[in-house]
């Protein structure tokens, strides 16, 4: 699929656009998130998730809305994974807002690490972790006139991976282990690169012990 075809370096070259100039044709992944402990003792349990997850693949930064990591999608979602499995407490309700993306027309060409290879570094200090977590997403591929098949792909792959989707108003739900809906929403990701959609958005909500009754 040629590039061109969704208008995003259309985009980038329109001088109305704050944008303007902007773009890269790097492989750069990213995802934007925020971390949401129930708990008094949130600032603990944030900054000691921190501590534990090794984020030396990835280009991150933190504001005061939000943490941003970017590099190479496996190691971006190996990090983010990483850090919600790393802040799980036990009846503590816990929940993780954020986007991947990739492709944006107002991307630049910094801010990452893809120099990096080799196996994400949370995947041993991670895997002995479990617990069930349930999840919101939408899916948002940009620029292509098949979206809506894109979208019944990657329904149909939580589908077979028995994470039980459901379609609900706006979004789609599905549920598992921790480690089984972290790792779809990573192959969700990959498989838009696959698939040459050249920007996609992928919208998410993880949320563990939640006391909604249902």
């Amino acid at each position: 699929m040629d590039n061109n075809s969704c208008g995003c370096n259309v985009c980038s070259t329109r001088e109305d656009l704050p944008w303007e100039g902007r773009g890269t044709d790097l492989p750069i992944a990213g995802c934007r998130f925020t971390l949401y402990p129930m708990t008094d003792r949130y600032v603990d349990i944030i900054l000691g998730s921190l501590e534990k997850t090794d984020t030396s693949y990835v280009w991150s930064e933190t504001d005061a809305l939000s943490t941003v990591y970017r590099g190479k999608l496996p190691y971006v979602a190996d990090a983010v994974k990483a850090l919600f499995v790393n802040a799980y407490r036990s009846g503590v309700h816990m929940a993780l807002e954020g986007q991947f993306s990739k492709g944006c027309p107002g991307d630049i060409a910094g801010d990452s690490l893809l120099e990096k290879d080799g196996e994400a570094p949370n995947a041993k200090s991670a895997e002995g972790i479990h617990f069930p977590v349930k999840c919101k997403l939408a899916l948002y591929p940009m620029g292509v006139g098949n979206y809506i098949d894109d979208i019944a792909k990657v329904w149909y792959m939580a589908q077979d991976r028995g994470l039980e989707p459901t379609t609900i108003h706006y979004a789609t739900r599905i549920s598992g282990d921790v480690h089984e809906v972290f790792d779809y929403l990573r192959d969700v990701c990959a498989l838009m690169d696959e698939s040459a959609v050249p920007h996609y958005i992928l919208h998410f909500t993880v949320n563990c012990n939640s006391p909604t009754k249902e």
